[in-house]
């Protein structure tokens, strides 16, 4: 039988825009919450590599939306994690609403990083794991992990923000999941209510610390397309979104 691990939730207010959709950074929440707990369950979770003086970090991660999911709604979530390469671990996601409708998929890469030695280790100082038995199923084919850079000039300006400590997670940094409101306040109520989100994806490049500005800029690729870069004060792109919108019919 092919691992997976499968955690239910009930959607909350402070977790929704202002369409009552749950928003890409809280989609991102519930994926990072359910990838803390499978590894956990397959035994190197938090505990196990934090003895090692290891974290896991995320490199990219890749959504693509079916359906919204709304307020107060009860949402299954799955994952499982797919072999490892060199340094770089895969694990795929499903969101499923409360009629059991598919209503988000994602791929994500996570590296393993040596907090001490600032460097990243390969997939084999996870010693308690046989590779061989884990699901190699993907649910996106052909994921382009690797975004088109932009210089500033070629983007509009959309939204800055200097980092404070409500920023931070536990490894002291900018939690991955809030590059994702980033992106997103790039565009104004009006642009987002009149649209439909199908594709999200983010490449994670710098580490982002207190005290830093960060600047975010927007470009419209056409067809619905978009590419936003953050910038830090010394001008290198810490972050680039990918985001793919439909128009709403009737709007």
């Amino acid at each position: 039988m092919k691992y997976e691990h499968v955690k239910n939730f009930i959607t909350r207010s402070g977790e929704v825009d202002f369409k009552d959709e749950l928003r890409v950074s809280s989609v991102l929440g519930y994926l990072e919450e359910v990838a803390c707990s499978s590894a956990d369950e397959l035994g190197f979770g938090y505990d196990y590599i934090r003895e090692k003086g290891y974290a896991f970090m995320i490199s990219g991660i890749s959504c693509v939306f079916h359906k919204p999911v709304g307020f107060q709604k009860a949402i299954c979530v799955t994952t499982w994690p797919t072999p490892p390469s060199h340094v770089i671990f895969g694990r795929e996601y499903k969101i499923f609403d409360e009629n059991g409708d598919l209503s988000v998929e994602a791929s994500s890469r996570w590296f393993l990083f040596d907090q001490k030695q600032e460097k990243l280790v390969h997939s084999k100082a996870i010693d308690n794991q046989d590779y061989s038995t884990y699901n190699t199923e993907k649910v996106l084919d052909n994921v382009r992990w690797k975004v088109p850079f932009f210089k500033t000039e070629e983007g509009v300006l959309g939204f800055s923000i200097k980092i404070a400590n409500s920023e931070y997670d536990h490894n002291l940094h900018v939690n991955n999941t809030h590059y994702a409101d980033y992106s997103l306040n790039c565009f104004s109520v009006a642009e987002l209510a009149s649209k439909k989100l199908t594709r999200f994806t983010i490449a994670y490049i710098k580490q982002c610390k207190e005290n830093e500005t960060l600047r975010f800029y927007k470009k419209d690729c056409g067809n619905g397309d978009h590419i936003v870069q953050g910038f830090n004060e010394a001008g290198e792109v810490v972050s680039q979104a990918q985001i793919s919108f439909e128009e709403k019919e009737g709007v």
